[in-house]
């Protein structure tokens, strides 16, 4: 009984071994479409819960299993979906969202 115990609690640290070593830092830059980066874009994993914002110089770090799906979004710009497959260290630039108001409210 006592080596049954002993077995289990050793498969059980080593699938935690292996399920943390199944995500990684991923770091990387957004940028406007001029090269500017962008301060405050939210950068988020698919279908995972929380996420990190972009520095002032454009730079973010976040843990992502490999072939992730990082969501980038930032106001005044078109949300992108980014693959970083096996990459550990990735750049984007987003695209100006060119979709204007119809109607403008002004209250006081």
């Amino acid at each position: 009984m006592r080596k049954l115990r002993l077995l289990m609690l050793s498969g059980f640290l080593l699938a935690a071994q292996f399920l943390m070593a199944q995500t990684r830092e991923v770091t990387g830059k957004v940028t406007d479409p001029n090269g500017v980066p962008l301060n405050g874009a939210s950068i988020r994993v698919k279908n995972n819960k929380g996420g990190t914002i972009a520095a002032a110089d454009g730079t973010f770090k976040i843990m992502a299993a490999p072939n992730a799906t990082l969501i980038v979004s930032a106001v005044g710009y078109e949300d992108k979906d980014l693959n970083i497959g096996s990459q550990t260290n990735v750049g984007l630039s987003l695209t100006l969202d060119n979709k204007s108001l119809s109607e403008v409210v002004v209250t006081g």
